[in-house]
């Protein structure tokens, strides 16, 4: 008999319609009663709880924390574990669990829906159903978002769509897994390292570059880093490199990212970030999602307290 915990947080998944729009109002019975209807669950034993009823905009990196120390918690009563989350932030939400239960031997799956759970076109209980088998599969583990047939390892994540349920995809890694037929096909095993933490720093800024306009970082209690999304590669570009010096003079770690999706970055593949890097103490993000440097670096500064062991943390990764 295989236990599984359910951690319901809110989301479209849970959503009614009103008359000031979709707004969470469903608890975790609703859901579960939606899957148990329409699905054998033999062999599965599940609780639930309801742990945040909450639009996926309004989850933080607080939120996240908590729900990772409800599964560390209880991690040796259950042979897996279902968050149900909105789609907004499921990137977001799933790097943050991917490092603060790391390499986990156990199955962490998240999902969540596109329409609500009443919608006739629900897609809710699908994905739910496939949360659960992967959850309930031999050999499955680790942190991954199961949604729209598709098994995508939680670093990798990121949503491409903001309509069309086929809304997920695995971004510089191949696709984890998928159903065949209703059964988990997935390859790979647990390669050990598991680790557990219990806190992310929000002291975290994303800046996006413009073609010719300065970096701008507006001033923020307790700043410590900034994830800067640059061009192609990720080049530092002249314009930006005295902003570069000065928040790096005023410990500010700097980590450039690539803007787009796919690729990562190369810094020394041209001089404009190759000189760069020879003159700051920058680093870059290489294959890493946008969600997942951002989840890497507010891990990274809870565990340091030092640049170079900021350093260590934030790229000792299985990417």
């Amino acid at each position: 008999m295989k236990k599984i915990l359910f951690l319901a947080a809110g989301g479209t998944i849970c959503c009614k319609q009103t008359h000031e729009g979709l707004a969470p109002a469903y608890g975790f019975e609703k859901l579960l009663s939606g899957v148990m209807d329409k699905t054998d669950m033999e062999g599965v034993e599940i609780c639930g709880e309801q742990v945040f009823m909450l639009d996926s905009s309004d989850m933080t990196p607080r939120h996240w924390t908590a729900l990772a120390k409800r599964i560390t918690a209880r991690y040796d009563e259950f042979d897996g574990f279902v968050i149900s989350h909105g789609t907004d932030t499921l990137g977001y939400a799933a790097a943050a669990l991917s490092c603060l239960i790391e390499n986990s031997k156990k199955p962490v799956a998240l999902t969540g829906s596109m329409l609500p759970p009443d919608d006739e076109n629900t897609d809710a209980f699908c994905n739910l159903r496939g949360a659960f088998a992967y959850a309930a599969a031999e050999g499955a583990f680790g942190v991954k978002v199961v949604f729209g047939g598709r098994i995508i390892d939680g670093e990798c994540a990121v949503k491409v769509h903001s309509e069309d349920k086929d809304a997920f995809r695995s971004v510089n890694r191949p696709q984890f897994g998928s159903f065949d037929g209703g059964a988990v096909c997935f390859s790979g095993r647990h390669s050990g390292g598991e680790r557990f933490y219990g806190e992310l720093c929000e002291g975290v800024y994303l800046a996006k570059l413009i073609p010719g306009q300065r970096l701008f970082v507006p001033k923020i209690d307790g700043l410590r880093a900034v994830v800067v999304e640059s061009f192609g590669a990720g080049g530092v570009p002249c314009y930006i490199e005295e902003d570069v010096a000065r928040l790096c003079a005023e410990g500010i770690y700097v980590i450039i990212a690539s803007q787009p999706i796919c690729g990562g970055t190369a810094l020394s593949r041209y001089k404009v970030g190759k000189s760069a890097l020879s003159r700051y103490p920058i680093i870059e993000t290489g294959k890493y999602t946008i969600e997942y440097a951002v989840a890497r670096a507010q891990r990274a500064l809870a565990c340091s307290s030092s640049f170079e062991e900021f350093r260590q943390e934030f790229v000792n990764s299985n990417q």
